[in-house]
């Protein structure tokens, strides 16, 4: 088994879980790095906080994608939408047109897929439909998301597609994401560097 997919299965299938100090609750996102050598135009220098669902399937949203419009640009005269004013991100081909979030809570609602710590994912309508409404004070809006059938995301991390690091809500969340993808990629290339 080669180190990431060694990395990638400890952090997502491990026997101890990545524990939130905040919640108490469980969560297994990861971050993915793209490869230099990853060709496919969906995900070629992207950053994707990715967790595993309970179907055994992958999810997740490229975080360094923001789009050139927000939700108050799209629908101007929307009162709930103006106070949305971040870039509306592109967050993966699975799904484009439809609407998604990732936010931070201390309480994650039902039916929203908490992913690290305070993060959690919301696939589920409704619950953007409340977080457009009641926003905390962290959230990212997407167009689409990542997603990867039971046992393809293993494949693509033994070809080489992808490297795994920790994630951290700071990243995910950060404005600039300009350089995110070389940032991380010279973190992989020299945590790689120790383990040799």
């Amino acid at each position: 088994m080669n180190l990431r997919l060694f990395l990638l299965l400890a952090a997502l299938l491990g026997p101890a879980p990545i524990a939130s100090a905040q919640t108490g609750e469980s969560a297994n996102g990861v971050f993915l790095v793209a490869s230099p050598a990853l060709a496919d135009p969906n995900f070629r220098h992207s950053v994707v906080l990715v967790t595993q669902a309970a179907d055994g399937s992958s999810v997740g949203f490229i975080v360094n994608r923001p789009g050139e419009r927000s939700l108050a640009q799209i629908l101007p005269d929307n009162e709930v939408m103006k106070r949305h004013t971040e870039p509306l991100y592109l967050g993966g081909p699975v799904q484009p047109a439809g609407l998604f979030a990732v936010f931070r809570a201390r309480e994650n609602p039902p039916d929203a897929l908490r992913v690290l710590g305070d993060v959690s994912f919301a696939l589920d309508p409704a619950v953007v439909e409340r977080l457009l409404h009641a926003p905390p004070e962290r959230v990212r809006f997407f167009n689409g998301y990542a997603g990867w059938a039971p046992g393809q995301l293993a494949l693509e991390l033994e070809r080489g597609g992808w490297y795994v690091l920790n994630a951290d809500a700071e990243t995910v969340f950060r404005r600039d994401t300009g350089t995110l993808w070389r940032e991380l990629l010279l973190r992989v290339r020299a945590v790689t560097a120790l383990l040799r």
